[in-house]
């Protein structure tokens, strides 16, 4: 699926610059994301700032339940809220990446559930 892009992107921001795995990356981020309110919007501001083709916004649109024009914003959010939460894991992420599989979590979060 496309939106994969937008879902690396998103992972990329909120990863730190170190020589540890991504894993280990995407762990260490998540308190950062907890606690920062300004580091959660500057991922969703550089989420919010990626264009997409018309297709994937509706591919998002789809997930989120929403029109194509509130797609993006509700995804990027949504996103965000549960990758803080701990409702999306690392492995989410990985079968988006290597298998491009949207799973039942990544799911739900972007249904709004």
């Amino acid at each position: 699926m496309r939106f994969i892009r937008l879902l690396s992107i998103a992972f990329t921001l909120a990863a730190l610059a170190s020589c540890t795995s991504q894993e280990q990356t995407f762990e260490k981020s998540i308190p950062i994301m907890k606690e920062s309110p300004s580091a959660r919007a500057q991922v969703i501001a550089k989420c919010l700032s990626q264009h997409l083709p018309p297709e994937t916004l509706d591919q998002i649109a789809f997930y989120v339940r929403s029109q194509r024009s509130e797609a993006k914003r509700l995804f990027c959010q949504r996103l965000m809220t549960g990758v803080v939460s701990g409702r999306i894991s690392y492995a989410d992420f990985k079968a988006m990446f290597q298998q491009k599989k949207v799973t039942p979590a990544l799911v739900a979060v972007l249904k709004g559930r």
